[in-house]
């Protein structure tokens, strides 16, 4: 059995017992490869909601407590919920700064602080509003391992295939100087023809981006990749930014950019959302919004 690791960051106390029975039920009864649950705050500190967690589906559940700072070159008007230029970031409120948070987390997964996914050669992320349907065929590490991208994701979504609306703009803002700033900054050739067209084509530049990039969500890593030259420079780069507090950049987008600017490819794709195994939003009827983390202003 591979050494690997299922990642979860959460505060939806309503649906993270579902998603974990569903995750359980349907896949990882066959293997008990060891579940962190990671939070905020004290969001499961309470020994009783744990108990109950262990009883019901599995002692190899852990919860691990994560630390949280907003970066200390940024200042707190230009942090996304304050830029009223941005339509969604009108509407976002310092209460789900917590979201910034999270957003951070996942694009420095490595060594974040208190996690132990550097422990591993493989890790699975899901969100805990996420939902298994029925009894998945695959073992996602075995695939990953089998597959030359050192990425996959359970959704990749073409741009052609999704509504571009404002919401997907609005939390991309300055992503396309960032990468074409990065891609000269460090020397690099284009390794892929998204990457190569982003880069000739400055009159639409914008445009073509927007319309071409494609998305992953739920990723699974063979672990080594955080240990690349190319990653650590990737990843200082993203961080030294900002992007990520000041426009809500998100990994669905970086971490695929990631593997085009250096690789050429797109992460593998497991098609495992597409073929009915799992349903991305399926508890946000029980819990929407995740709850606000307590400290705001840290």
């Amino acid at each position: 059995m591979k050494k690997a690791c299922i990642n979860i960051l959460s505060s939806r106390k309503s649906c993270l017992p579902l998603c974990l029975k569903s995750l359980y039920d349907f896949w990882n009864h066959k293997f008990d490869y060891p579940v962190y649950v990671h939070y905020f705050d004290d969001v499961y500190d309470d020994i009783s909601y744990r108990e109950h967690i262990w009883d019901n589906i599995s002692r190899n559940i852990h919860f691990k407590p994560i630390p949280y700072k907003t970066p200390d070159f940024l200042s707190e008007d230009q942090l996304f919920y304050n830029r009223s230029d941005i339509q969604y970031a009108r509407g976002f409120g310092i209460g789900r700064k917590g979201y910034l948070h999270m957003c951070h987390f996942f694009n420095n997964l490595f060594e974040y602080p208190n996690t132990e996914f550097h422990k591993y050669d493989y890790m699975l992320s899901i969100d805990d509003e996420s939902l298994f349907l029925k009894e998945v065929p695959y073992d996602f590490f075995d695939v990953i391992a089998t597959e030359e991208s050192s990425a996959g994701v359970i959704k990749l979504t073409d741009p052609k295939m999704k509504r571009l609306h404002q919401g997907i703009l609005d939390t991309r803002v300055g992503m396309v100087d960032f990468v074409v700033n990065y891609i000269s900054e460090n020397n690099l050739r284009p390794k892929c023809e998204f990457i190569e067209n982003l880069l000739s084509d400055e009159a639409n530049r914008e445009e073509y981006f927007h319309k071409n990039l494609f998305v992953g969500d739920s990723w699974v890593f063979e672990t080594s990749l955080f240990q690349t030259d190319e990653w650590k420079q990737w990843n200082k780069a993203v961080n030294e930014s900002g992007g990520i507090y000041k426009y809500r950049w998100g990994d669905c987008e970086l971490n695929v950019l990631f593997l085009m600017i250096h690789y050429g490819d797109l992460p593998y794709d497991f098609k495992t959302v597409d073929e009915g195994y799992h349903d991305q939003g399926g508890l946000r009827h029980i819990q929407d919004l995740a709850p606000s983390i307590k400290d705001v202003h840290a």
